[in-house]
């Protein structure tokens, strides 16, 4: 009876033994690749699904790949022997690789992919897995495998789930999500309550597209990733709005897959500056507004509240600068004034926009012929005599005509923009109003220097010549530049009476309407693009296309066959300019932007241009031809 028991145990053992086998082909190796192991395990549930777990192994420094790899790798798959029904793959988050300015995505030390058979599965399974693995060098190996799924195993449920807990989930990480696209970027806006971590982005391919490494953002609640786009040529980018696109986004431990269709690119934010460093520009840039093209009506009415006062005096000279520093300031702060209301009735925000209206410019025009034909003499100002007295008394000696020199050199100051000055506006209109104001009058402070220095040091201001006949020459001289001032303020009307500008007729240079979209068909079609976004008001603007745009070279170069040229006009308020602008974190003209192969993102250039710098960067725009 013993005998007959053993016989009948051993039987059922055996009959057991070849589907425990089965069910784990153990760990394979290749003779040509010794730095990676897989195993592939089966299981029939008690639904009657069969369930296969991928287990790959690697040795330290080595990685195999997600299901996009990014710019480089393969993914691991699977050729099935048999007539096999669809198999779906689960992919683990993914951790990203950089090396050499090659982004990818994959995993490192252990990775196990669960895998679900969908229909009826052959007895036994054959196949077989081509994995990538790649250190210093990359090696593809395939994997020959035969398992024979076993059933209802305790351990390989118990590993199966931990697998699929790994999987990212479908919801659960995000409150608001959306991917857009811009010329040669796709930006991704993510909210969560409670804030980001540690997180990460990876993306599945779209199309025609590569995607290089994101550039993450955190602020409170809301994340952006801007991630680099070009073809699969790594030249133009292609237009990506209305496509799918599949991403993960994972923070500390917890992930999630989402599929959303691509629109326009949000605005982000400019990075954090730290305050001090944003006041240092504020205060350089109001400095070197005494220095731009502007500064000739200015530098006329500095020179005038020195030079054609008769009778100078320490204390005379110091009250005159300090009363025109007090303009300064106080125009400044009307300034701060004029955007806190434009943000708050959510309307268009930048330097020197207030040239955009014509009743403004008006105002300007008779001011400035009000200047030119008092400096002519053709009438002097004559306050009544109780005003006189008061503000003689009071030490005035007519310091309201020097407030009021201050406060209109500024406004003629503000059609410039000068280095360090648009980002500190820029942060400033997009900062708290306190900042807003504090920033505003960091810039009062920086253009009212020189005139401050003078105010402590009047004897620079005494050293002038001696008043003589050589005074009523320059008083003359300053009249016409005060005449000037004022017919050029006039011509700025023209556009508001529907008159076109003149001004691009002396270009031979083909300029099309500046848009995104563009920029992004120029791209496609590997080509480069030229940016100008410019104002009649802007004498910035004037400057740069008189001392370098309109010069030869760069008047052939902006017509090769594979530059196109794009001109916005801030002239008058447009929504879409300003919109354009402010998606760059800009708020001020001139802007200058080149586009390429080589340049996908774009490169701003300096507020003040240069041949060298045009010429430099359209040829780095031109990359490395295929």
């Amino acid at each position: 009876m013993k005998t007959v028991s053993r016989q009948a145990l051993l039987c059922l053992l055996l009959l057991w033994l070849p589907v425990s086998w089965a069910a784990d082909i153990g760990w394979l190796r290749s003779p040509d690749n010794n730095h990676a192991s897989v195993r592939l395990r089966a299981d029939t549930a008690a639904d009657g699904e069969t369930r296969l777990l991928l287990d790959v192994k690697l040795e330290d420094g080595w990685k195999t790949y997600w299901r996009s790899p990014g710019e480089g790798g393969v993914a691991p798959s699977i050729v099935w022997k048999d007539k096999m029904p669809a198999v779906d793959w689960y992919w683990p988050t993914p951790a990203r690789f950089d090396v050499a300015n090659i982004t990818t995505q994959g995993y490192h030390d252990n990775v196990t992919f669960p895998m679900v058979v969908r229909g009826t599965t052959p007895a036994t399974l054959n196949g077989v897995l081509t994995l990538s693995t790649c250190s210093n060098v990359c090696l593809l190996t395939d994997f020959p495998f035969s398992v024979t799924p076993g059933v209802q195993d305790p351990s390989f449920a118990h590993d199966y789930a931990q697998a699929m807990g790994q999987i990212p989930l479908a919801s659960g990480l995000t409150d608001a999500l959306s991917a857009g696209a811009r010329a040669g970027e796709l930006v991704v806006e993510a909210r969560r309550t409670g804030g980001w971590s540690a997180p990460g982005l990876y993306l599945d391919t779209v199309d025609d597209a590569d995607f290089g490494m994101p550039q993450i953002r955190v602020e409170g609640e809301t994340l952006w990733a801007t991630v680099p786009v070009h073809d699969s040529w790594g030249e133009g980018a292609p237009n990506l709005r209305g496509k799918q696109l599949t991403l993960v986004l994972a923070d500390n431990g917890v992930a999630q897959e989402s599929r959303l269709a691509i629109g326009d690119a949000p605005v982000v934010p400019n990075a954090a500056i730290p305050l001090w460093q944003v006041v240092l520009m504020a205060l350089s840039g109001g400095l070197i507004l005494n220095l731009m093209p502007c500064v000739l009506p200015v530098l006329g009415m500095k020179l005038g509240s020195i030079l054609l006062v008769e009778e100078k005096s320490r204390l005379q000279v110091r009250r005159q600068f300090l009363a025109s520093v007090a303009g300064i300031l106080v125009s400044f702060m009307a300034l701060a004034l004029l955007m806190t209301v434009l943000r708050l009735t959510n309307q268009a925000l930048g330097w020197g926009i207030q040239f955009q209206s014509p009743w403004f410019i008006g105002f300007m025009v008779l001011v400035m012929l009000t200047f030119s034909a008092s400096l002519f003499g053709l009438f002097e100002f004559r306050l009544p005599s109780a005003m006189t007295t008061i503000l003689a008394t009071r030490g005035g000696n007519g310091l309201s005509g020097y407030f009021w020199q201050g406060a209109f050199a500024t406004l003629l100051a503000t059609p410039c923009s000068a280095p360090f000055l648009g980002t500190a506006v820029a942060v400033a209109l997009t900062a708290s109003l306190p900042t807003l104001w504090g920033l505003f009058l960091a810039l009062g402070l920086g253009m009212s220097l020189p005139w401050l220095l003078v105010a402590l040091r009047p004897g620079l201001a005494l050293r002038l010549p001696r008043p003589g006949r050589w005074m009523n020459i320059l008083r003359r001289l300053l009249g016409v530049m005060m005449l000037g001032s004022a017919i050029w303020l006039a011509t700025l009307l023209l556009p508001h009476l529907g008159v076109a500008s003149q001004s691009a007729a002396k270009e031979s240079v083909n300029w099309q309407p500046l848009s995104d979209q563009a920029i992004e068909d120029a791209l496609a079609q590997h080509k480069r693009v030229f940016v100008d976004v410019t104002a009649d008001w802007c004498i910035t603007c004037k400057v740069n296309k008189f001392n370098v745009l309109q010069k030869e070279d760069v008047q052939t170069a902006l017509q090769q066959s594979d530059v196109v040229a794009l001109r916005g006009d801030w002239t008058l308020p447009s929504e879409a300019i300003t919109e354009f602008l402010k998606k760059r974190g800009q708020v001020a003209v001139p802007f200058n932007q080149i586009y390429g192969p080589g340049m996908p993102q774009g490169q701003a250039l300096p507020t003040l241009l240069t041949r060298d710098a045009v010429l430099n960067t359209l040829a780095d725009a031109k990359g490395v031809n295929p």
